[in-house]
């Protein structure tokens, strides 16, 4: 029986073996090894499974992280693709981030449902004045979108959280109020809570309003945002930072009209009084 020689030590530049060897890189040398015993004693294809951890790099410290396998030529492609999923996702995390922003969700959830109250109110699935309600739907409208969503600097001040807590609280306690008392079981609870959380509600309502308002001038009359300068095709003018000093005292004559209107729908409905309102 003839002895076959030992193996060397190292495989020749130019052979397979080499050339897997240079590609295998120095995170598989066990690998490399493997294909080589391989070439050398010509055994036939042989599924060698290797569950040795990677070692780390020659001088670098323990604890570097392992390199990525790279003797496979399919995960090439693999990591270049995931690079490509990192940037393309790169719009939708940044998207992701904005919309976790405070006031932002809520906004849209805001502004998709109070839309709907003048409509209920024309048709009469709610029994409330039309231009009582339009007139609140829009100052929100207004808020949400004009406001706190489009000056993305305020969507932190403690005056946004104020106005959306007050309008959480409102509607929730309003919309309690219309749907029991479409299944004509009204407790006194919700009925008492309609028509009582409002005296301290509307009027911090209106203050975080008016505070917000207040805390985004600034930043309206640095940026022009809204605004129309002359000279312009239309001959036109429109300066976006006086139309919110217009909106903020308007306020005055407004707010006390609605306060008042639910203080008289309080009387009537809780204490049973007669209230003869005069015609426009």
């Amino acid at each position: 029986m003839e002895a076959h020689p030992p193996p060397q030590a190292l495989a020749d530049p130019g052979s397979p073996a080499a050339r897997r060897e240079e590609r295998a890189g120095p995170c598989e040398p066990l690998a490399a090894a493997a294909a080589l015993g391989e070439d050398r004693w010509g055994e036939g294809q042989r599924s060698v499974r290797l569950s040795a951890r990677p070692q780390p790099r020659r001088g670098g410290s323990p604890s570097s992280p392992p390199c990525a396998p790279c003797s496979r030529p399919g995960n090439h492609g693999v990591q270049r693709g995931g690079r490509r999923r990192q940037r393309r996702g790169g719009g939708e995390g940044e998207r992701q981030e904005e919309a976790g922003r405070p006031g932002y969700d809520l906004a849209h959830l805001l502004q998709r449902r109070h839309d709907r109250g003048v409509i209920h109110c024309a048709v009469g699935i709610v029994r409330t004045s039309v231009l009582v309600t339009g007139v609140q739907v829009s100052s929100r409208i207004f808020m949400v979108w004009f406001i706190a969503h489009s000056i993305k600097q305020i969507q932190n001040e403690e005056s946004v959280i104020l106005f959306l807590v007050v309008w959480t609280v409102t509607e929730i306690t309003r919309y309690s109020f219309y749907t029991f008392n479409l299944l004509n079981h009204l407790p006194y609870f919700i009925k008492w809570a309609r028509y009582n959380f409002f005296i301290i509600l509307y009027p911090a309502g209106v203050a975080g309003e008016l505070l917000t308002i207040y805390a985004a001038l600034p930043y309206v009359k640095k940026t022009g945002m809204f605004s129309l300068r002359l000279p312009n095709k239309y001959n036109v003018s429109f300066d976006y930072y006086y139309f919110l000093i217009i909106v903020m005292f308007s306020y005055v004559p407004l707010f006390p009209q609605l306060y008042f209107h639910m203080l008289r729908q309080r009387r009537r409905v809780l204490h049973g009084e007669v209230i003869v309102e005069k015609d426009d």
